[in-house]
């Protein structure tokens, strides 16, 4: 359905560094999608420090919406872990846990110098730091290079759109499925995923265990697409 046009001049404010530093850095849908839905929710409070926790992220239906968007086979809790990992990891966003009662409390806020001090002035102990990690999931393109073949700047764009659409054991599984089928091609793999998701994975006949008809997909007139041995010219 194609979007009408606004209905306000009122904007919401998101500093000129998310523009210039942060935007161009971020390749994670949720990330993107959790951090814009964090400047609009923050810009609607009113109370100082502007803040929001976890249960009110995870009851925001608004969001859930946005992030089941990206896919249906991933829950929106795995989405928005992901996204609010990857922007407490940039550093556009800060993370304090707050005890509460013998329990935490995790809230999040835009990184500015404001939120810094009030975080500093409830307790450092709190704060929960950034760690660098490797923006791709690292075990996948590991496990693909060693069991399938060199990951190109090419497929490396299929395997960024293939782990936002597919839980990561899927992926795991699929690669583990081709190597024990000797079909060493992302095609193969892709196939595979694809029909998981649409049939699912306890009517496939992919599923460790269960007998595969190799031929079917490396014979006869698709038989090109499907390759036995190296991955090296799939894409």
């Amino acid at each position: 359905m194609p979007f009408h046009g606004f209905t306000t001049e009122r904007l919401i404010g998101i500093p000129p560094e998310f523009f210039t530093d942060v935007l161009p850095a971020i390749t994670k849908p949720s990330e993107l999608k959790v951090t814009l839905h964090l400047f609009y929710r923050l810009s609607r409070q009113r109370s100082r420090p502007r803040r929001i926790s976890w249960d009110d992220l995870y009851r925001d239906e608004l969001l859930r919406r946005s992030l089941q968007a990206l896919s249906s086979l991933r829950s929106f809790e795995e989405l928005l872990e992901e996204g609010l990992a990857a922007a407490v990891r940039r550093g556009t966003v800060l993370h304090f846990v707050e005890p509460l009662d013998g329990r935490a409390r995790n809230w999040y806020l835009i990184n500015t110098p404001a939120n810094r001090q009030w975080i500093e002035r409830m307790g450092t102990s709190g704060i929960v730091p950034p760690f660098e990690e490797p923006a791709e999931r690292p075990g996948i393109i590991e496990l693909y290079e060693q069991n399938i073949g060199l990951v190109t700047p090419l497929l490396l764009e299929e395997l960024r759109t293939a782990s936002d659409r597919y839980p990561t054991e899927w992926l795991e599984d699929a690669i583990r499925e081709a190597v024990r089928a000797n079909v060493r091609s992302w095609r193969y793999i892709q196939r595979m995923l694809e029909r998981w998701a649409a049939n699912g994975r306890e009517t496939t006949p992919y599923q460790a265990g269960r007998p595969i008809d190799i031929e079917k997909y490396t014979g006869g007139q698709l038989g090109h697409l499907f390759r036995r041995g190296s991955d090296e010219s799939d894409l």
